[in-house]
């Protein structure tokens, strides 16, 4: 029987670094890599030749690139095409903008504008893909053979939740955050303490000044690091110093190189001075320790509770609006319309059956493989550093169950793990007879796919149901048939190429639609689905629910002159169904107050438009 570890032996002796992956190795993430990126463009192709965008965020990301290469400042994030005069400040980081316009930059002189930028939607998030699979790699080359190593990369592809974000066109900042975490494990794997602290601490770093979604993470790599010098004393705590002090001068650094001094006021969707502070106290807490170097348990959990007292201090002492999360100033309307349903900031039962299986289960099969792996490893510290990769799955798995857009972090961290057990598993059906092995064979599927005996099983039940729980049912709200989580007929690029020909001007537009028609046009949009932007999103529900002429005070106040509605996507049926009075159910029953004229603006896209009179 083959066996899975590098070495050749039954379980691998104890290396002190992370070996680079043999060529062999190297060679088959990239052949494991391309075989994904071509399926996914293949998957993809009407998406990318219209440049259609799954997500409204990836459409706005373009539109950022697109200010700051025409000249806006790099400190300046507003988006003056939202709400406009004064646009909305925007809490995203440039540092996903580098790699966008630096692509863009290198292929506009030899491709032209739109040719460049079509390239670049398709390559940027490819590129982040590959990164993230050598990290895997590279993690998995350390303990296991070559086909571990291939077989630990393509667990992305069987990982829907964390696919997702790096298909073509998904240039948003949710790959790089997932890139980033794998650095900080591949630090937590380091010869050296200090070199490996730095990496988990700079990694860590860039990964918050991209999402602060990324704090409840970081506290588990410090608290890891932390545990690593209880168990060691002599070691002076050495990976919490290192690691505690890269993070607040890295976020120093990608704090001031970033955002400047342009804003210093606190936010609590973003890293802001506040948090700087709650970092740098850490750090000097992290060098109390290093050079104090506590050797009872006593001392040492009065060190840790000392530090942990004071961030709590100044976090809820300076920031006290932020005890509530990043979204608790939200305005009430705007929190039940739009936030409570945006599914992926959810626990991971409001996201569908089949995901919510890979979520759930997904990260278990990694967490089983990892304790396998610390029951069997031959030396002490080889099964301490199994042991600390197995909290950290943990935690990972509990914040991902808890926000289902992170439980992608979880899955990524036990693919290696979870490759090993599994291929373990098919070594040892290999030498079972015919029909054990097709049983053994098929559980192994299942395990590798947990979403897929849902789908099964439902169809048997009921195929229905099994089509409502992928996204692929078709509903009927308020009387109006909505596509589900399928692709709308609303052609973004038609309506932008006909709107380019009238003057500019202000678009009264669902949320989830403004960012497409302002990247395919030169017009301006009230409000999209980004919470910097609540007073405006306020307005757009609050006029698509009520009575025409209540409405039409509101879009008056927002000076626009044409309504723009994809009718059959989620949310206008959301409003009808539940304003069966309000302008959105009349609009899409075809009923228009005497204030609103239905204009055939963009014939062939599907978005029907309505000229403001007065």
């Amino acid at each position: 029987m083959a066996t899975l570890y590098a070495s050749g032996t039954a379980a691998p002796t104890h290396t002190d670094s992370i070996t680079d992956p043999s060529k062999a190795a190297r060679t088959r993430v990239l052949i494991a890599w391309a075989l994904l990126a071509l399926t996914m463009i293949a998957v993809n192709f009407k998406l990318i030749a219209t440049m259609r965008f799954g997500d409204p965020d990836d459409a706005l990301r373009l539109l950022q690139v697109r200010d700051l290469l025409a000249g806006q400042s790099w400190f300046d994030v507003h988006q003056y095409r939202i709400a406009a005069p004064e646009g909305v400040p925007m809490h995203w980081s440039r540092l996903v903008d580098i790699p966008i316009a630096g692509m863009i930059l290198l292929l506009r002189p030899l491709l032209g504008t739109n040719a460049a930028e079509l390239v670049t939607v398709i390559l940027v998030p490819l590129l982040t893909l590959l990164t993230g699979m050598v990290l895997i790699g590279r993690l998995a080359a350390r303990w296991f053979n070559d086909e571990v190593v291939a077989f630990s990369c393509l667990m992305i592809g069987l990982s829907p939740p964390v696919l997702c974000q790096f298909t073509p066109l998904r240039i948003d900042h949710h790959g790089w955050q997932i890139v980033l975490a794998l650095a900080a494990l591949n630090g937590l794997y380091a010869k050296s303490a200090y070199r490996g602290g730095v990496a988990i601490g700079l990694s860590l770093a860039a990964l918050l000044a991209i999402s602060i979604e990324g704090l409840p993470l970081t506290a588990l790599f410090l608290g890891i690091c932390a545990l690593r010098g209880m168990r060691d004393p002599t070691s002076r705590f050495d990976w919490f110093f290192a690691a505690a002090g890269s993070l607040a001068l890295g976020s120093i650094a990608v704090f001031l190189g970033t955002r400047g001094t342009y804003d210093l006021i606190t936010h609590c969707d973003a890293i802001s001075p506040v948090h700087l502070e709650l970092f740098a106290w850490i750090a000097a807490g992290g060098a109390a320790m290093h050079f104090a170097a506590p050797r009872t348990l006593t001392y040492q959990i009065a060190g840790f509770g000392v530090i942990g007292l004071g961030a709590a201090a100044i976090m809820f002492g300076v920031a006290p609006e932020c005890r509530g999360g990043a979204f608790v100033m939200l305005d009430p309307l705007v929190k039940r319309y739009w936030y409570d349903s945006v599914a992926e900031g959810m626990p991971f039962w409001h996201t569908t059956a089949p995901m919510a299986a890979a979520i759930l289960v997904g990260p278990l099969v990694g967490l089983y493989g990892a304790f396998r792996l610390w029951r069997e490893m031959p030396d002490q510290a080889s099964r301490m550093q199994w042991f600390d990769h197995m909290l950290l799955l943990a935690g990972a798995w509990l914040i991902g169950v808890m926000v289902a857009r992170a439980s992608a972090t979880a899955l990524v961290f036990g693919a290696v793990p979870a490759a090993a057990v599994i291929m373990r598993w098919v070594y040892q059906l290999r030498e079972v007879k015919i029909l054990p092995r097709l049983g053994g064979y098929v559980i192994v599927v299942s395990l590798l796919a947990p979403g897929l005996p849902v789908v099964l099983g439902l169809a048997a039940l009921n195929p229905a149901s099994a089509r409502s729980a992928t996204g692929g049912a078709v509903e009927s709200i308020a009387g109006i048939k909505v596509g589900g989580m399928g692709m709308s007929k609303c052609r973004y690029d038609l309506a932008g190429r006909a709107l380019d020909k009238l003057p500019a001007t202000d678009i009264f537009a669902p949320l989830d639609i403004g960012p497409d028609l302002i990247v395919k046009s030169h017009d301006r949009v009230v409000a999209t689905g980004h919470h910097r932007g609540a007073a405006g999103m306020h307005d757009v529900i609050a006029a698509f629910m009520a009575p025409p002429e209540d409405a039409h005070a509101l879009i008056r106040k927002r000076h626009a002159t044409l309504i723009a509605v994809c009718p059959d996507i989620y949310e206008p049926a959301v409003y009808a169904t539940r304003a069966p009075g309000g302008l959105m159910a009349q609009l899409l029953h075809g009923k228009s107050p005497a204030w609103l004229q239905p204009v055939d603006i963009a014939p062939g896209s599907n978005i029907r438009f309505w000229r403001v009179l007065n």
